[in-house]
């Protein structure tokens, strides 16, 4: 599953890892208090030589991972493969529910795997399908958090999530509507690799923007989308881990430790 390359990744980054540096603690600043940081890697189930990288980057520096696991996706022989690649260190990888199936359901407008156009007893089959799957996969590794395909979904699927016992969901910020006072929403505020602009140094320029946001904020989420890392793209996450590896004033945390 090959997708585009972010125009982040169009120029040299060799002078990054100081401007981060730089916005980490512009970020700390500002948020009075010790930041919590998650990276969320999406589309998670398949293996392949990106995710071996992705996996292989986060070793390197020791920092933990929440894993978007899409239950249609994973099999019984692709998990083997997948936690050859990871280990068994539940402490370092938060696996987590992506979906069902990652397909959109509507018709017009933004893509939804979980939106107005499926019906409540439909989003909780989807749902409870999914969970079950990873449940039976996973055992006692799979957590209760539900990332929607495309950071959206409906009202109804959120009422669903809360109905079933999920702990949190996970979208972007700033996402609606809002769930249940019950349903905490985990929002990522930097995207690494779905960016939307074609100038490389504007790319640049709002990533380390949101970063400092993100940090600003006090909860920095971190989205990561391994079919579209490229050489330049695991070079600048390289960067970024090892900058936040170094900066004792953030606390890396998975979905686990947020809950």
């Amino acid at each position: 599953m090959t997708k585009p390359a972010s125009a982040l990744y169009a120029i040299n980054h060799f002078d990054l890892g100081k401007k981060i540096t730089v916005h980490l603690t512009k970020g700390i600043e500002q948020a009075g208090k010790r930041p919590l940081v998650f990276f969320r890697a999406d589309d998670i189930g398949i293996p392949s030589h990106r995710f071996q990288q992705l996996i292989d980057c986060f070793k390197s520096h020791n920092l933990p991972l929440c894993l978007a696991t899409v239950p249609a996706w994973l099999t019984q022989e692709r998990l083997v493969e997948l936690r050859r690649l990871t280990g068994v260190n539940t402490l370092q990888w938060c696996w987590h529910q992506h979906g069902y199936i990652h397909r959109n359901f509507e018709k017009n407008g933004k893509k939804q795997e979980f939106g107005p156009t499926r019906t409540e007893r439909e989003i909780r089959a989807s749902l409870t399908k999914g969970r079950d799957r990873l449940e039976q996969l996973l055992e006692r590794d799979f957590r209760p958090v539900f990332t929607p395909p495309w950071n959206r979904c409906s009202n109804t699927a959120l009422q669903i999530l809360a109905d079933l016992d999920y702990r949190a969901v996970s979208r972007s910020r700033g996402a609606s509507p809002q769930p249940p006072p019950i349903l905490p929403d985990l929002q990522v505020n930097v995207d690494l690799h779905t960016r939307k602009e074609t100038d490389p140094q504007l790319a640049v320029n709002n990533f380390l923007e949101e970063l400092e946001a993100g940090l600003a904020s006090g909860l920095c989420g971190i989205m990561i989308h391994h079919q579209r890392m490229n050489k330049a793209a695991l070079g600048l996450l390289d960067i970024l881990l090892a900058a936040i590896k170094a900066n004792s004033n953030l606390q890396p945390v998975t979905f686990t430790d947020l809950m």
